[in-house]
């Protein structure tokens, strides 16, 4: 008899899956949050899921939304002519009859990029395609005083499309520190080619003026959000959490028709053999993505804060698959996740892939909170990548010409198979396939790497020494997981994934975010890539003077961050301990 893992692999149906993206494309082509469209898609992922058996309703919630206006963009001087624009949304919006304004280009938009150019009241040209992610570009630019930005759109000169922004900062909704952070600039994007007419002119050293109008709603309005379950037979309280993003810009097809559609089939195929399913699984289709900025899942995450940090055994988001043409995969996990997923990749679609270490991205609102994540997908080679400067999810991303001639049957079928893996392999596995192996490894090596800085500001040896604990610890867990999975009893499984969701809950928020466990950083933050975020303003630290005010509050909160990170090593190394001592 075939195996639970063989009968799914089989019963996985990429046509079915293409049934989906053409109604939602034909019905749907819209669905931009509040439009009525997402209300339409909703119902319909709802009906279907009740269809394959799940426990499935909608879930409303309300929202800081932002709709599009209205963009010009006319060129000035050196020359006279229009420029094709779409307007960004949570923007200001220009005085009417718009504004003229000189523009000054600073590449990718980072902090650096500005060093020596005066951009006050003025308009920045931005690059798209780099770091900084597009939100960050605006706050930083509206740091430097500017009034506006234009995007330039990533992808080849010769594709005139142009790519559809939200420039909202705030991941989820606004709460009162952060609602002034939302950046108070307008914004618009603009094809490639002339945007690199653009950036040429603003090279060649004179005046470059532009006429810009813009304009853009912002409002706070109820959206829905549709949830199926599949009740475990085993541990039922526990669940994995899968999604994709209901929203889209129009028509939306492989961000996200493609990706809706491959976890309906995950639900129709996990449905069919839910008998036979260890654990539970909650799948979730998040509204408010691309303008309000992950706005469903972070309601998701506040809302039922206390099931999911109890209970919720890790989350598979499900973004842009079965892309055309799409040819190398592209994985990204918790590190205690990432050999898990590769090896799940490779078992599936015979894809050999390292897991890059996750931070916060696509929906990745639950990442502070600890919860152990996997997002993967077929995407594009270098050579691809350089030609397009950077499109990882195609030229034709958020743009009109995301169309049914850019989704692929074979790549979502190869898509779907992997998914099905991940799901699969956590929900049903007897001890769950954490390795904190690399996790340990990498904060041991992180505060290694920040601890020169801290001299003169706090003690960090007795961190070092924690984060060297925690490597000997999980290496001593490792090897009882080992001993675990032959012959052990339910219950003694049970206390060590109990153990391993402790791990997890303690460990990230402080050591991979800047806001810690119960906030939300923005999308794509820079600062999340550097060495322990909570830390690493000891480095600016170093070349400031001590005897600065600003130096001595830093100081205070360093000290603070310090003991959070104590307590958190300190959470960890005591449950592997007593584990162990049972």
């Amino acid at each position: 008899m075939k195996s639970l893992y063989e009968r799914i692999m089989d019963e996985l149906d990429a046509d079915k899956a293409m049934e989906h993206v053409h109604w939602l494309t034909e019905n749907t082509p819209s669905r931009i949050s509040g439009t009525g469209q997402d209300r339409k898609a909703a119902e319909y992922l709802v009906d279907k899921m009740k269809s394959y058996g799940l426990e499935a309703g909608i879930l409303e919630f309300e929202t800081y939304n932002s709709r599009p206006g209205k963009s010009s963009l006319r060129l000035v001087s050196p020359e006279d002519r229009e420029i094709m624009s779409l307007p960004c949304c949570h923007v200001e919006p220009t005085p009417e009859g718009g504004k003229i304004y000189d523009i000054i280009y600073v590449g990718a938009g980072a902090e650096e990029d500005y060093e020596g150019k005066d951009v006050e009241g003025k308009a920045v040209l931005v690059e798209v395609s780099y770091a900084p992610a597009t939100p960050e570009k605006a706050m930083i630019a509206r740091r430097h005083k500017a009034e506006a930005m234009i995007c330039m759109n990533w992808g080849r000169r010769s594709e005139h499309v142009i790519c559809m922004r939200g420039l909202k900062t705030v991941w989820g909704n606004p709460t009162p520190d952060t609602f002034d952070k939302i950046p108070k600039i307008t914004g618009c994007s603009i094809t490639r080619a002339d945007g690199e007419d653009l950036r040429d002119m603003c090279l060649k050293g004179d005046p470059v003026k532009i006429h810009m109008e813009v304009t853009a709603e912002r409002l706070w309005e109820t959206l829905p959000q549709p949830v199926g379950y599949i009740r475990g037979k085993e541990e039922p309280e526990k669940f994995l959490l899968v999604s994709a993003h209901l929203d889209a810009w129009s028509p939306g097809v492989t961000c996200n028709a493609t990706g809706d559609a491959t976890m309906l089939e995950m639900a129709r195929v996990f449905a069919k053999f839910k008998d036979e399913l260890k654990r539970s699984i909650c799948f979730a289709y998040w509204n408010g993505h691309e303008i309000a900025e992950a706005a469903g899942s972070t309601w998701f995450a506040d809302t039922y804060w206390d099931s999911l940090s109890e209970n919720c055994i890790g989350y598979v988001n499900i973004d842009s698959t079965g892309m055309k043409d799409a040819d190398t995969y592209d994985l990204t996990a918790s590190r205690e996740l990432g050999r898990f997923a590769s090896e799940a990749v490779w078992n599936s679609i015979g894809e050999d892939v390292k897991a890059v270490p996750l931070s916060k991205i696509g929906d990745q609102s639950f990442f502070g909170l600890g919860i152990p994540a996997i997002f993967g997908r077929l995407s594009y080679n270098e050579n691809v990548l350089e030609q397009t400067h950077g499109a990882t999810l195609g030229w034709w991303n958020h743009t009109a010409e995301d169309g049914m001639d850019k989704a692929d049957p074979v790549n979502i079928g190869r898509d779907n198979m992997a998914e099905a893996a991940y799901i699969l392999g956590i929900v049903n596995s007897e001890i769950l396939p954490y390795d904190f192996t690399d996790t340990a490894a990498d904060i041991f090596r992180k505060l290694e790497t920040l601890a020169p800085f801290a001299d003169g500001i706090m003690d960090m040896k007795n961190l070092t020494d924690k984060a060297k604990k925690l490597c000997v610890n999980v290496k001593a867990l490792n090897e009882m997981i080992s001993e675990k999975k032959q012959g052990s009893k339910a219950e003694e499984r049970r206390a060590v994934n109990d153990v391993m969701i402790r791990i997890s809950r303690s460990l990230t928020g402080p050591f991979y975010t800047a806001c810690g466990r119960y906030s939300q950083d923005s999308y794509g933050l820079s600062v999340l890539a550097k060495p322990v975020p909570l830390l690493y303003p000891l480095v600016e630290m170093s070349r400031m003077d001590k005897e600065d005010t600003g130096y001595r509050l830093m100081k205070t909160q360093m000290v603070r961050n310090r003991n959070m990170l104590s307590d958190a090593l300190s959470t960890a190394n005591e449950s592997i301990e007593r584990l162990l001592k049972k």
